[in-house]
């Protein structure tokens, strides 16, 4: 794990290409993590850390790290309901990007309690550094 935390990984397993008018070489390092929907408040050398000096996590589709605090949040892991459930800001979290998605109130309940941490539909399960905030989201094949 040092090699990822040193970001030697990155770098080693990074490309370099020259630009496409031949004008400079781009040196990019290989990235464990997209980052998607980060906002605005969370630092550059936040996005860099997470992408390229901290493991990924696997999952259906590409997993999107998540952040609250103006920080990265810590990854638990994958999460069935059981896991989500006693955390009401990760389950509104949950509920509100199906909102955002057209689905009913009841067919987001019905999805949410066929979450399973081993299969699909499946939640990942995260913590803010700084206040304790539980965040989630969730992924299928």
């Amino acid at each position: 794990m040092h090699c990822i935390h040193s970001g030697e990984a990155s770098r080693a397993l990074g490309v370099v290409v020259a630009a496409t008018d031949g004008s400079d070489i781009l040196d990019l390092p290989a990235e464990f993590s997209d980052a998607v929907d980060v906002p605005d408040d969370v630092p550059h050398h936040v996005i860099e850390e997470i992408t390229r000096r901290t493991p990924g996590f696997t999952g259906w589709q590409q997993g999107s790290w998540l952040y609250h605090c103006g920080d990265g949040a810590a990854f638990l892991g994958p999460a069935g309901y059981r896991d989500v459930e006693p955390h009401p800001d990760a389950l509104n979290m949950l509920r509100a990007s199906h909102r955002q998605l057209g689905w009913s109130p009841e067919e987001t309940e019905e999805f949410l309690h066929r979450l399973d941490r081993n299969d699909e539909p499946t939640a990942y399960l995260f913590q803010c550094l700084h206040c304790g905030t539980y965040l989630a989201s969730w992924d299928i094949s």
